[in-house]
């Protein structure tokens, strides 16, 4: 009958045998972890992670904010300091960062955005506690060319 209303349950035979699940436990795990990082998916286009776009950064400002992260937590660094360093909604970013993540098949549910400085930033999404860098924004604030516009106040 339709809209029969009886009680089932649902019975199981045997657990299934295989592989553990992928992913368990707690899924803020990570905060309590110090970050790692992967450039595998760095984009070589847009705001690429190059030598031709950062040149001689890599190794006067952005290695050495790499390894000053590495003594921090997760935690220290997107909750403590979420001001600087913070998720954003893909919604937020430019049509051509949206675009890009769509080229590159990458799903993410939101994106990492990490102060390196003033206006130099470094956008990515997160593995567990590894950061998968994407891009290296060094114009980064309210125009129209950077990853995610920051609108000034009271302007």
């Amino acid at each position: 009958m339709a809209g029969s209303k009886k009680n089932k349950q649902v019975r199981q035979k045997e657990i299934p045998k295989g592989k553990s699940i992928a992913q368990g436990g707690d899924p803020a795990q990570y905060y309590s972890q110090t970050p790692a990082w992967s450039f595998a998916n760095s984009d070589t286009e847009m705001w690429a992670f190059s030598q031709g776009h950062m040149g001689k950064l890599i190794w006067t400002e952005i290695l050495p904010r790499l390894k000053a992260f590495e003594t921090q937590t997760w935690s220290e660094i997107l909750v403590k300091d979420k001001k600087q360093n913070h998720s954003l909604d893909l919604d937020d970013l430019n049509k051509i960062a949206q675009d890009r993540l769509a080229e590159k098949y990458i799903e993410a549910e939101a994106l990492i955005s990490l102060r390196i400085t003033g206006n130099h930033r470094l956008y990515g999404y997160m593995t567990g506690s590894v950061f998968n860098v994407l891009w290296y924004d060094d114009d980064h604030g309210d125009n129209s060319k950077c990853v995610c516009r920051s609108y000034l106040k009271h302007t």
